[in-house]
């Protein structure tokens, strides 16, 4: 039996989209009435500027492979060293639909040589017209310096998503999350949309570490989470904690990957993000613990992946 061609995606063409439809309109009130053809015309070119100003708007700003310039129009300190940076997209009615997990790429010149830098957007997916990042500045960071130093109406190039993680709901009964520093940004990414999508049932468990108590980015975001959501449950532990501290102190051990993480099952998965030396002591930890060895470059489905 033969099969009957699919040819409807030629009506998204614009010479079967556009150009013979409207040929044939016009020649049909030409055959009524040649007089209305003119009408037939304007009434034409009105509908199809609407229809092309609306995909003007629905444009993206953001391409995967190109270049593009975002203007910076709000600056927020979080911390003595971290602050949010705003940027305007194209249009005030689009938001920024990247893959829960993705990221993007940051161009900026440093001393005539483009520095390329990736951040996970902390922005909520339905916040239209803007997108927001955070950057930590180290001493010795060129490229957080530079952000630094950035007034608003300044711009700087992006391009993406780009990423190797693409989150799903329920991919994992439970997730164990391991951040360090600003490597919290991509596993609050996805807890938000856990904690969003009433379908998804993952229980998430997070340790972040830092060094001092003022270096825990986003808590309130985090506290507030683990206050509304049964499922999510958050420690932090810092290698110089101040006198009252009821955390975790000093460096993460065995002891705190087994009191925190889930333990080691088909339906678990460890997300982890943060310095190099955090990520190669957390696919230890896990390896020894009964989870499979986890690689830098990790795959989406492998059980320890590292952002």
């Amino acid at each position: 039996m033969s099969q009957v061609k699919d040819t409807s995606h030629l009506l998204k063409t614009p010479l079967h989209g556009i150009v013979i439809p409207s040929c044939l309109i016009l020649f049909g009130v030409g055959v009524h009435d040649w007089r209305y053809v003119p009408y037939a015309a304007v009434g034409l070119a009105i509908f199809l500027s609407i229809r092309m100003f609306r995909a003007y708007l629905r444009r993206k700003s953001l391409h995967p492979e190109k270049w593009k310039e975002f203007e910076l129009i709000d600056k927020t300190v979080i911390s003595k060293n971290s602050a949010i940076y705003r940027f305007k997209l194209y249009s005030e009615a689009e938001n920024l639909d990247i893959p829960v997990g993705h990221h993007v790429a940051c161009k900026v010149p440093i001393d005539g040589k483009d520095e390329i830098r990736f951040y996970t957007p902390v922005s909520g997916q339905y916040d239209e017209g803007f997108f927001d990042i955070l950057v930590k500045s180290y001493k010795d960071g060129t490229v957080s310096k530079y952000f630094a130093g950035l007034k608003e109406g300044q711009s700087v190039s992006f391009r993406g998503p780009v990423g190797r993680m693409a989150y799903r709901p329920n991919m994992a009964r439970k997730i164990g999350m391991i951040a360090g520093g600003s490597g919290i940004t991509p596993l609050l990414q996805v807890m938000s949309y856990i904690t969003t999508t009433p379908e998804d049932l993952t229980e998430v468990s997070l340790l972040f570490a830092n060094e001092t108590e003022n270096d825990i980015l986003l808590r309130q975001e985090l506290d507030s989470l683990a206050a509304a959501y049964p499922n999510f449950k958050v420690a932090y532990t810092l290698t110089h904690p101040p006198a009252n501290w009821e955390g975790e102190t000093g460096y993460i051990t065995k002891e705190m990957f087994e009191k925190y993480m889930p333990a080691a099952s088909e339906d678990t998965k460890i997300f982890v993000c943060g310095p190099m030396p955090m990520k190669k002591l957390i696919i230890e930890l896990a390896e020894s613990v009964g989870f499979a060895k986890g690689v830098y470059q990790s795959k989406q489905d492998d059980q320890v992946f590292c952002f």
